[in-house]
């Protein structure tokens, strides 16, 4: 008994669309948008993939809020935290890879030291001794 062995594989018999057609498709649809519209365009397209992406297209409208939320938050500290540390990491960094190279340190610290004044109140300061102010 011989078996017979076939191929899944079946050639397309449906004829392609051209590739000036395509072009023309895609092209149309930004001739008429401007610049604003194409932005609003591509927010609402980075929004979608999100919701697509992490499955809160699924999610109750309260749910997709709490969600949204979460995201929020998370990223605005996330944001405040690196603008707020960053700064003086990178400065502390970038004075460390300096001593590394040039072995001196003193120049590096009178570049930098700005960073590291503590804040005073005005309310501490008044009750502070002048001699602790100036230092």
């Amino acid at each position: 008994m011989a078996t017979e062995v076939r191929s899944f594989y079946t050639p397309s018999t449906t004829a392609h669309v051209s590739q000036p057609i395509v072009d023309e498709l895609m092209m149309s649809h930004g001739r008429t948008r401007n610049l604003v519209q194409r932005c609003i365009d591509h927010i609402r397209l980075q929004y979608y993939r999100y919701e697509v992406t992490f499955g809160v297209y699924v999610m109750t409208p309260g749910e997709k809020f709490v969600a949204n939320t979460f995201v929020l938050v998370f990223l605005s500290l996330l944001i405040w935290a690196s603008l707020l540390y960053f700064p003086q990491l990178l400065f502390r960094k970038i004075g460390r890879l300096v001593w590394l190279l040039t072995g001196h340190s003193e120049d590096v610290a009178a570049l930098f030291g700005i960073f590291e004044h503590v804040y005073i109140s005005p309310a501490t300061s008044a009750t502070m001794p002048t001699s602790s102010m100036a230092s």
